[in-house]
């Protein structure tokens, strides 16, 4: 390879810097093929399998919701077809005109009233059929039985002996129950009716009571909740189908439901990586495979709220939401629908299962979606590198000894620049391409030429730089020192006060002893003056009087124009006499001035002062300056030219 590259000779239209450009610009181009390539790879693929993953999920969701459905649906067309052959019959006076009701139902010492024990056991009726699985209850709260009610129950007998054991290969029991607290039960396994506490009054619970008038004026079938039943040992749901004639309210038909098969296919029948859950439109959890510990310990659906899981609360309002869309802007009459759950990042197939108002919602993760993107972009990702690992080998092979080297040298040069030796370049001991004819040897000499100069201005750069530096940090100070005095007075200001006090007050409190104190004065009268003699000689005043303060104060003190007219002073003195006489001689010192107030009572300008020296419960500067503030406003309210300590 090496004797096939000595003897290349390059066309001159590829030599120098041309070649230069046309290896970047190829490597360049190389690269934004391969990364557009594997973009539109991505994009395509995802968005393909997105469509696959959603019709699947689609497809399967719909199956299942027609299987899961078809349970309750089958409950309703049961309880359809039992009421209207009980109203059939019923409806003709003739038929059982004479029930014979004590033949079905004895009174027993506790008040209520049961079908006999041998319809629950086995026996065989006048049409020579042997029935069994029979229990009924009247609740002892019914004192006097209607011979209407009697008729109604014994008709409820006959259909129920007709079509409970029918129905009993998809259904565990078939029930009539009555306003009137009765109820006839075809239940093979439990003589509900037999076992019933006398004094139960099933109008009082919500699954009677939700199929009366009051609570239900529009008639409609009644769907419990989801309950686990102690009895048969089975989670369930009850189905009631009112039943009325001539406005009267004359029996409910129902089955209860179980649900355990759907439970478990929940966990079991789903599609790879995504898991399916049901919840109720009312927001409680039926079913999911994170949560069936708990759901088995409630025995009964759980509310979302009362679970505290945060994804499923989203997820129910999401699904909530769409719902709502649906019914104001229907679309395609899809029974499956997908919300996106973005937070979650994953696909929410949903349908809706006849009967409860359940929601069967499956879950998907798009993560599933983009692996598999992934994996064929990452197969021309691959590709498309290992293509252009093999280019700048190429290219490294071609120009290592007409670009590399000389570049070497450049950079060896451009390091002896940075680091300052700019003598070594300037003088020829690192060597550079200079007798080279292409831009590269150009550049070489220039670079020297270069040094040569930057040499020579180095070193007045750096005597100017001194110089001006020395001249910035003076400027500096000068400005440092202005920020922190006032301009009228040549006081030390408002920020400077601020500074030194938090300052001097958490050195206090880490001594642990009242090492200073702060004396707040204000000029009586000022307003009254600068009003009578102008504002030119109130200015003149607060000049003279911030003088005679910084004069008068003793070493380490320190007087600040706080505002206006009020000086504040940090005093050291730490003995309470000695301090108290020092700001009594500083407000004597002042009025001595004798400097005239024709508005003042006393006829001099003269200052009124609040003392507060320090103390270990003060928890902040702000407590200590409002301290002294309260006591000058004390000082002034006192009649002024006064000291409140």
């Amino acid at each position: 390879m090496g004797r096939v590259m000595a003897g290349w000779r390059w066309p001159a239209a590829l030599s120098g810097t041309l070649l230069g450009r046309f290896v970047v610009r190829l490597a360049g181009w190389s690269m934004l093929v391969v990364l557009a390539l594997t973009a539109i790879v991505y994009s395509t693929i995802y968005d393909r399998e997105e469509r696959e993953a959603l019709d699947s999920l689609k497809a399967h969701l719909l199956e299942r919701g027609r299987t899961e459905s078809a349970i309750f649906q089958l409950a309703a067309s049961n309880m359809e077809l039992f009421r209207d052959r009980f109203l059939a019959l019923y409806a003709d006076p003739a038929i059982l005109a004479d029930p014979d009701f004590d033949t079905f139902f004895e009174r027993g010492a506790d008040g209520a009233t049961r079908l006999r024990q041998q319809y629950f056991d086995s026996m065989v009726g006048p049409d020579g059929i042997r029935r069994a699985g029979m229990s009924g209850f009247i609740g002892a709260n019914q004192k006097v039985i209607s011979d209407e009610l009697k008729r109604r129950l014994v008709l409820s007998y006959h259909l129920l002996a007709e079509y409970g054991p029918a129905w009993h290969n998809r259904f565990i029991n078939t029930t009539i129950s009555t306003p009137e607290n009765a109820m006839i039960m075809f239940w093979p396994a439990f003589a509900w009716g037999r076992e019933v506490e006398a004094d139960l009054d099933m109008t009082a619970f919500s699954v009677v009571r939700s199929t009366m008038f009051a609570e239900n004026p529009d008639r409609h079938a009644v769907w419990t909740p989801l309950y686990h039943d102690h009895t048969a040992k089975a989670w369930m749901v009850t189905y009631q189908l009112p039943v009325d004639y001539q406005g009267k309210h004359l029996i409910n038909a129902g089955h209860d439901v179980l649900v355990n098969d759907l439970m478990d296919r929940l966990i079991t029948d789903h599609l790879p990586g995504s898991y399916n859950f049901v919840m109720a439109a009312d927001g409680h959890l039926v079913a999911h495979p994170l949560w069936m510990d708990r759901l088995r310990k409630e025995l009964a659906t759980i509310n979302l709220k009362k679970l505290g899981d945060e994804g499923l609360l989203r997820t129910h309002a999401l699904i909530r939401d769409s719902v709502e869309r649906r019914k104001s802007d229907p679309g395609p009459d899809e029974n499956v629908w997908i919300v996106d759950d973005v937070a979650d990042d994953a696909y929410l197939a949903v349908t809706r299962l006849d009967g409860p108002d359940w929601w069967f919602v499956a879950r998907y993760p798009k993560a599933l979606v983009a692996a598999k993107a992934h994996q064929a972009a990452s197969a021309i990702m691959a590709m498309g590198t290992a293509y252009f690992l093999a280019m700048l080998v190429l290219v490294f092979v071609l120009l290592r000894r007409q670009v590399a080297d000389p570049i070497l040298q450049l950079k060896n040069a451009s390091e002896k620049v940075a680091a300052g030796d700019y003598a070594a370049v300037a003088d020829g001991e690192t060597p550079l391409p200079t007798a080279t004819q292409d831009e590269i040897g150009l550049l070489a000499r220039s670079f020297q030429d270069m040094a040569v100069r930057v040499r020579e201005a180095s070193d007045s750069l750096a005597e100017q730089v001194a110089l001006r530096t020395e001249a910035l940090d003076a400027a500096n100070k000068q400005l440092e020192e202005w920020s922190l005095h006032d301009a009228l007075t040549g006081a030390h200001n408002r920020r400077a006060f601020d500074a030194d006090l938090r300052s001097v007050f958490d050195l206090a409190q880490r001594q642990g002893k009242a090492s200073f104190a702060l004396l707040m004065a204000d000029i009586d009268h000022f307003q009254a003056y600068n009003s009578a003699y102008g504002e030119a000689a109130g200015d003149q005043i607060l000049r003279t009087l911030f003088r005679v303060l910084a004069r008068q104060v003793g070493q380490g003190d320190r007087v600040y124009r706080h505002g206006g007219a009020r000086a504040a002073i940090i005093l050291t003195e730490t003995d309470p006499v000695a301090l108290e006489a020092r700001v009594r001689a500083l407000l004597d010192d002042v009025a001595a001035l004798a400097l005239p107030h024709q508005k003042s009572p006393h006829g001099i300008v003269t200052l009124s002062a609040g003392l507060a020296r320090f103390k270990q419960d003060m928890a902040t500067p702000a407590d200590m300056a409002r301290l002294a503030d309260d006591r000058l406003a004390a000082a002034r309210a006192g009649g002024h030219n006064r000291l409140v300590a």
